[in-house]
């Protein structure tokens, strides 16, 4: 081979390096943001298939999962250990092609999660997406020693250790203070109004409708346009979905009483602000955090706001609640699905001002008395402002990427 079709394979070979490295360290990135949501994913796949895992067992498989595809992008990125794992690689997207195209005929659950909720990618498209992976691995593998190092090797340790360190701390971070990106339906800023509304104009679901004909004993499907003669009689009628239309980003949000009256837009139409203390389930919320919990719901009231307690529990579990911490704000039901969606902690706060989200915050950071002192409308503890929001997301980026910058510059 001459000289520059040799430097164009080099380049060739890196540039699939390159995106491979890139697709693994996203795919582990995006789920380490939320990685509640990834153990809730594979809740589904349990379910969808009848497989009884343990809920533990089900944390550590998708905690596991989740460093594996980030430290396998890292060390691709780097060229550490190229062979190990590119053949890591190859094993993982040959167990995971066909679990795809499993999927893909099945359809057990609307999505595969396999980019968290950053970005919804249908059964097939994550199919098609893993087979481009799984050739672009062994096209690599094949000529693994033209993978360039950007390390050297006497200190490649140092970015396998700090890869697999940093994404761990990443995870436990975001599991205690929420998610640092919020990439679903109810993230801060979110009107919840604005997010329900169908504009007049939104695209409709479009239908096909087929006609299952018999004749002779033999059953044939048509349509409107093979329509047969009237020798075919007619066996049932069928609907086949041929394109989806709009479908607004909030569909769920529903709220009633514990006696079951919808109170929903009563609730979103309330002017001014409104707090959710989201408890889904009481019998695993912190005792711990009544006193501050007490203390948020006194602060709606000197301040007149309103102040709901949200809950999938049921009656006889809110009852107990509330005779056993004193509790006298209202109590909401609402599905466990819609609570995980809207805050992943248990218990969590959301604070609204006319249907906007302006603020959410984990067990961990609910705001104390002495946050609670100032008026709300000057009080920034109880409104995430999106210069707090970016300085977090950048001080986030910082810890995650700059050692490994400097490990590159050096």
């Amino acid at each position: 081979m001459n000289k520059p079709a040799q430097i164009a394979s080099n380049i060739a070979i890196n540039a699939l390096r390159f995106t491979l490295a890139l697709v693994f360290a996203f795919s582990g990135l995006v789920k380490a943001v939320d990685p509640m949501g990834t153990v809730y994913k594979l809740t589904d796949y349990a379910e969808a298939f009848g497989w009884s895992v343990a809920p533990a067992l089900l944390v550590l498989g998708a905690w596991g999962l989740i460093a594996l595809e980030y430290v396998m992008g890292i060390a691709l990125f780097f060229g550490l250990y190229r062979r190990f794992y590119l053949w890591l690689m190859i094993a993982f997207l040959a167990v995971m092609t066909p679990f795809t195209l499993v999927l893909a005929l099945t359809n057990p659950i609307s999505d595969c999660g396999c980019f968290g909720d950053a970005l919804l990618l249908t059964h097939w498209q994550t199919f098609g997406k893993n087979l481009a992976l799984l050739v672009m691995a062994i096209v690599v593998l094949l000529c693994h020693k033209r993978v360039c190092r950007i390390v050297p090797e006497r200190t490649q340790w140092l970015v396998f250790v700090f890869a697999g360190l940093s994404i761990f701390l990443f995870m436990l971070h975001n599991l205690r203070h929420l998610p640092v990106w919020d990439f679903r339906s109810y993230a801060v800023g979110t009107n919840i109004v604005e997010g329900m509304i169908v504009p007049e104009d939104a695209s409709q679901d479009e239908y096909e409708y087929l006609f299952v004909m018999e004749k002779d004993g033999e059953q044939r499907t048509f349509t409107f346009d093979d329509y047969p003669d009237s020798t075919w009689h007619l066996v049932r009628r069928e609907n086949r979905l041929v394109s989806k239309g709009y479908v607004p980003p909030i569909t769920d949000f529903s709220l009633s009483t514990l006696e079951g009256e919808d109170v929903t837009w009563d609730v979103l139409e309330r002017p001014g602000y409104t707090f959710f203390l989201v408890a889904r389930n009481l019998k695993r919320t912190n005792e711990g955090l009544l006193d501050v919990i007490n203390d948020l719901h006194d602060y709606a009231k000197v301040s007149d706001n309103a102040f709901y307690m949200l809950t999938s529990s049921n009656a006889k579990a809110v009852d107990e609640w509330s005779e056993h911490t004193g509790a006298s704000y209202p109590c909401l039901n609402a599905d466990e699905t819609l609570l995980k969606t809207m805050i992943r902690s248990n218990a969590g706060l959301i604070v609204l001002k006319d249907a906007t989200i302006v603020g959410k915050w984990s067990a961990a950071d609910l705001p104390r008395d002495e946050q609670l002192e100032i008026s709300i409308e000057r009080n920034d503890a109880l409104v995430i402002t999106p210069r707090e929001m970016l300085m977090k997301r950048m001080a986030a980026g910082v810890c995650m990427f700059l050692p490994l910058l400097l490990l590159i510059m050096l």
